[in-house]
């Protein structure tokens, strides 16, 4: 297994807990999203997460590598960001903590091959596929648009993995919060912690993260919003932390 970038890659090194990353030079890589949600979670050592369309594996890492958990599955479709997450894991000796497969969340059998979960986290195609223009580069267009996998596929396979009481945890664009409060309510999954995304303070929410709790309803908090940036070039002190990777 290559732990070294190849050709068309690139190896990122995220602040201070040193996280190293390979990634595809042009093709899909992971975003401040990815932080957004990973900062968002609940974890604790001794939990069993999986990670829904987990790209280069970021997010499983973190959770092994500095939440210490006790184990991430970690699930993604394209088999070459599956395998990217594979070396991943070996670089950043995690790889007795994670589990990478490679599946479709739209497969009902993906659920018999992985146990019952403490947590699921997930960072679905935030587009249907008529909305917007899909990316040329087909790693991104999958990642983007719900081209294998749409947001109702996401929850339905969460909620088949997760034990009685577990975290459902995402984050979507702003704008898909009434569709997706109806979806984890259909599920049964019930949001109990809400929290707006925006790019600076006077502007309008562009995301938001949810967690919800499979058959158990609890009131519904909404802390503050995260902001991103304090200026166009500045980043909030909490942004800056999240982006370091520190201070969590």
């Amino acid at each position: 297994m290559k732990l070294t970038p190849g050709e068309g890659e690139t190896l990122d090194v995220l602040g201070d807990n040193q996280l190293f990353l390979i990634q595809p030079r042009d093709g899909y890589r992971f975003s401040i999203d990815s932080l957004l949600l990973w900062g968002f979670l609940s974890a604790s050592p001794g939990d069993q997460w999986a990670d829904l369309g987990s790209g280069c594996g970021i997010i499983a890492i973190a959770l092994a590598r500095l939440n210490h958990v006790k184990h991430v599955v970690s699930v993604e479709v394209q088999e070459e960001l599956a395998d990217l997450a594979r070396r991943n894991c070996r670089l950043n000796h995690v790889e007795k903590a994670v589990t990478v497969v490679t599946g479709n969340v739209r497969n009902r059998e993906l659920a018999k091959r992985i146990l019952p979960v403490d947590h699921v986290c997930a960072n679905p195609p935030y587009y249907t596929p008529v909305s917007g223009r899909v990316n040329p580069n087909n790693q991104k267009a999958l990642a983007r648009h719900e081209l294998r996998g749409t947001l109702e596929d996401f929850i339905s396979r969460g909620k088949a993995l997760l034990k009685r009481g577990g975290g459902f945890n995402l984050i979507l664009p702003a704008e898909r919060l009434a569709e997706t409060f109806g979806l984890l309510l259909q599920s049964h999954l019930f949001p109990c912690r809400l929290r707006f995304v925006h790019s600076r303070a006077n502007l309008p929410a562009v995301l938001v993260l949810i967690e919800a709790r499979k058959e158990k309803q609890t009131p519904l908090n909404v802390p503050l919003p995260f902001i991103i940036y304090e200026t166009k070039n500045r980043y909030t002190p909490e942004a800056q932390a999240l982006i370091n990777l520190a201070g969590f």
